[in-house]
């Protein structure tokens, strides 16, 4: 202890025992000492909706102008949409009866392709603009819109695709249950989020039109609504406990995209200049004639910016005299040497600060190895896959799930059981590096019990129930007709050899192939 906190310890030691302690903390701990080098660290000791409660809009609206107006922003949200959601998140429904599963493949394949209540778009493709929206600006907010029962064939039930500026975020603090309809359990609000006990998520204050539409403004009061959980759908990927609002994943890389472009302005710009072969006459006549008469050729005229001025041009072969005190000086401006590796370092950092390879956002392949494409797809993988897991399935497509089972049942068109209508999510499959080797290792993790044959269908992208009934109705057509392919594992093996005919398990006696109708199967004769 110092002279301060030894005379502090005869009033109150505990006091000089805890600043004793925190400097001890300090000096362990480097990211902790206060002084020049910590000068720039911005710690608030605050919440996290705290810290983004005055970065939402500025946030959302700079990440925007950032995915319209730079390449490299706009192929990011590409590169995450297309990977997490492909063509789509699609259900294989799983509730142990093949009937039922069949007239709910039905159903949803006829509700999926007009679920959206505009009238624009499918399932899949608004599955795609929501985790778009989430990843540009934070968030995405999916209404559910239940129809009137009109068509027996159809469920009754839609969604609507909002932006993240309909959430009334004005919306803030002793919000509670006011006597609106649906706001039961609303204890207060919280950048228009209502919250209940244990900050338990309750709905949301949604806007009835956009803030920022121009045209709009003035057909409907913009007086904020609530609307309650089971109503909807809010996006956002959280990043700490208790957390209310979505964050746009450009945050980290806004300062260092935005300064990159205006470098590569400034770049081509200079490349321009550069590429311009301009000289300047000087001259030390004081008289006042012009110094190039008008009626010779490669005279241009006189500078507009300074009338005392004139400008004149070379032409291919030309041989011009110039008067006595006249001296011709060409311009030579700089070249620019370090645009690569500022280029480089900023777009692996930009990758990086999204969650991409640098790849990926710059196409640039020319360091690349079947090694190093590998590691960063692994990588890039189970990020992806954590948020599918963790974030779009639960959020987007069981909420979905359960809401279109609900309507569909009330219509008529699903029995009411007890038993849930489970569904598993088939995810967009993976494109191999190298197929031969991935291929067959996908075949052996199947053969050896890593995963079953419906995994490793649906790793593929494909819905195993229709594989084996697609795979059913071809092979049962080809024995009708007398065809023999080397892909029917039942004539040939993996290197392409015919098979033995089956034996009768009962009997030990050899037994023919046969088709629908009974017959013996026989393979064609050879030309």
């Amino acid at each position: 202890m110092n002279a301060l906190d030894r005379a502090i310890g005869w009033v109150a030691p505990r006091a000089a025992l805890s600043r004793a302690r925190a400097r001890h903390a300090l000096r362990i701990y480097e990211g902790a000492t206060v002084g020049r080098r910590a000068s720039s660290f911005k710690a608030l000791n605050t919440s996290a909706n705290a810290e983004i409660q005055g970065a939402l809009r500025p946030l959302r609206s700079r990440a925007r102008d950032l995915a319209r107006n730079t390449p490299y922003a706009a192929r990011m949200l590409d590169i995450i949409t297309s990977h997490v959601v492909g063509t789509g998140i699609t259900p294989i429904p799983d509730t142990g009866s093949d009937v039922l599963d069949r007239r709910l493949e039905n159903l949803w394949d006829d509700w999926e392709r007009k679920a959206d209540v505009t009238g624009r778009m499918g399932f899949y493709a608004m599955q795609a603009l929501a985790v778009r929206g989430m990843v540009e600006s934070g968030e995405s907010v999916i209404r559910f819109i239940d129809r009137p029962f009109d068509d027996p064939r159809r469920v009754p039930f839609q969604l609507q695709l909002l932006e993240s500026d309909f959430i009334d975020q004005w919306r803030d603090g002793i919000y509670g249950n006011d006597g609106q309809a649906g706001a039961e359990g609303l204890e207060h609000t919280r950048l228009g989020v209502g919250l209940g006990q244990y900050d338990r998520r309750v709905g949301l204050w949604l806007n009835p039109n956009h803030p920022g539409e121009i045209n709009t403004a003035a057909m409907r009061p913009g007086v904020s609504t609530f609307v309650p959980e089971d109503e909807l759908i809010h996006l956002f990927k959280e990043l700490r406990p208790g957390q209310v609002r979505g964050v746009s994943w450009f945050a980290p890389i806004l300062m260092t995209a935005r300064e990159l472009a205006d470098f590569l302005d400034a770049v081509n710009v200079k490349a321009r200049v550069e590429a311009c072969f301009s000289g300047f006459i000087t001259n030390n006549d004081e008289s006042t004639v012009d110094l190039f008469d008008p009626a010779r050729p490669g005279l241009a005229g006189r500078d507009a910016a300074n009338p005392d001025a004139q400008l004149t041009s070379l032409e291919p072969g030309m041989l011009k005299e110039l008067r006595t005190g006249q001296d011709v000086t060409f311009a030579a401006p700089t070249s620019t040497t370090q645009v690569e590796p500022i280029l480089l370092f900023n777009l692996q950092a930009m990758a990086a600060g999204v969650g991409c390879t640098y790849d990926q956002v710059s196409g640039d392949l020319r360091g690349a190895n079947f090694s190093s494409l590998r590691a960063g797809k692994v990588e890039f993988r189970r990020l992806t896959e954590q948020l599918q897991n963790h974030v779009v399935i639960p959020s987007i497509c069981e909420r979905t799930w359960d809401r279109f089972v609900s309507r569909a049942v009330l219509a008529g068109l699903l029995p009411d059981r007890d038993e849930p209508y489970r569904a598993q999510w088939m995810t967009p499959a993976w494109e191999p590096i190298n197929p031969n080797d991935d291929i067959e290792a996908d075949i052996k993790a199947a053969r050896t019990g890593r995963m079953s044959p419906q995994e490793y269908v649906a790793s593929w992208g494909n819905n195993w129930r229709k594989v084996q009934d697609m795979s059913a109705a071809f092979y049962k057509r080809a024995d009708a007709m007398g065809l023999a392919f080397d892909i029917d594992p039942r004539r040939t093996d993996q290197s392409g050899k015919q098979q033995p005919v089956d034996s009768d398990p009962a009997g030990g006696k050899p037994k023919p192939l046969k088709d629908d109708t009974g017959e013996p199967i026989t393979a064609p004769a050879p030309n």
